[in-house]
């Protein structure tokens, strides 16, 4: 099932947001015009339908003075943040988001050697070692969000960051102790 989900009023040129599902995962493209929120409300939506299921947040190569990496970094730390604000503390559930992070980069050609004689004598600066062919390097990211660990998942130039653990307050233990007291108890006066 492929989408294009135009946000906040863009045309099919200028599209904010491309999501598109698959049986596996759920993929988000993160550029510089989309609205954060939606890109966090909609995950949380995602997690909250399938929960077993890993989701794909990734930037597009870029010019490095344009890059999205920086905004898709802070997308999915604000969805860990409300994620772990939204589980169920009296299912006992407080385990975060296993996140899979993989920089990448395309390499980009400034222009083509059509010509066999700027060819050569590219070839030869290169190889005389005194001017080197410039190379361009567009960098990007892509991150993987999942609530349960991905067995075998060991791709190249890939980290892993362990999920953060929700913790409870001593009164907030005291409320749920209290309330599950007074719920026994009301369960054997029947």
């Amino acid at each position: 099932m492929d989408a294009e989900l135009a946000i906040d009023g863009a045309t099919d040129d200028d599209t904010t947001a491309h999501t598109h599902c698959t049986d596996t995962e759920l993929t988000i493209r993160i550029t510089r015009q989309g609205k954060l929120r939606v890109w966090v409300k909609k995950a949380l939506d995602f997690f909250h339908a399938y929960p077993d299921k890993p989701l794909v947040l990734y930037s597009s190569p870029v010019d490095v003075t344009s890059s999205t990496i920086p905004r898709l970094v802070s997308v999915v730390e604000i969805i860990k943040r409300e994620y772990l604000k939204g589980l169920d503390i009296s299912a006992g559930n407080l385990s975060g988001l296993h996140q899979y992070n993989q920089l990448l980069f395309d390499q980009l050609e400034e222009s083509s050697l059509e010509d066999g004689e700027n060819r050569r004598n590219a070839i030869l600066l290169a190889l005389d070692g005194h001017s080197h062919v410039k190379q361009r390097i567009a960098p990007h990211m892509m991150i993987t969000l999942s609530t349960k660990a991905i067995p075998d998942r060991h791709e190249e130039r890939e980290t892993y960051q362990t999920p953060t653990m929700r913790r409870i307050s001593k009164a907030a233990k005291a409320r749920m102790r209290k309330r599950t007291k007074n719920q026994s108890g009301n369960a054997g006066m029947e």
